[in-house]
């Protein structure tokens, strides 16, 4: 599909679908709608929705097919989000649509968390209010500032082990949700 990277971009339904079943046949499992070059800088949730939903729909023709979809809060307007109870919101809006799918979610780093938390409590304090009302495994991504400036210091410190400290506080408190986690 011809894109314009200044409007909405515009998705060749039929080749990405190809594709997924080409993975899917090879083994693959698919990580869809969190790449941070896509999700957060240009595509935005309005089309991962989409995306989930098309590719969902077709896991279910594929015997074996795994497929986990982004749930983060990129849809809230930088800056919008004043208060956890915000960020916990954006959060299960995502989880819902997926779950109510019947899909697997994979919570995506928030760049809205890491802009109100004041520590790590305040991570933990999201984490386990999503991870504890989530209906299937989760799988939890870390995204480091490296890959996106905004989410420096996330999980409450800028200190790795202070930072791992708190993820596996995470992991333990949810050992029977929490299916992994990718670290980026």
């Amino acid at each position: 599909a011809m894109n314009d990277p200044w409007s909405h971009p515009a998705v060749d339904w039929e080749r990405t679908m190809a594709f997924r079943h080409h993975l899917w046949r090879l083994g693959f499992r698919i990580a869809e709608a969190m790449d941070t070059a896509q999700r957060g800088m240009g595509f935005d949730w309005t089309s991962a929705r989409e995306l989930i939903r098309r590719s969902t729909a077709e896991a279910r023709t594929i015997d074996g097919a795994d497929l986990a979809s982004g749930a983060g809060t990129d849809h809230l307007a930088p800056g919008t989000a004043r208060t956890l109870d915000d960020v916990i919101a954006a959060y299960e809006e995502q989880f819902g649509f997926i779950e109510g799918l019947g899909g697997k979610a994979i919570m995506m780093a928030s760049r809205a968390l890491a802009a109100v938390a004041k520590g790590p409590d305040d991570y933990i304090s999201v984490y386990d209010r999503i991870l504890s009302q989530s209906s299937g495994k989760v799988i939890l991504h870390w995204l480091g500032d490296m890959f996106d400036p905004a989410l420096k210091g996330y999980w409450g410190s800028p200190d790795f082990d202070t930072a791992l400290d708190t993820v596996i506080a995470v992991i333990e408190s949810h050992a029977g949700r929490v299916e992994g986690i990718k670290i980026s």
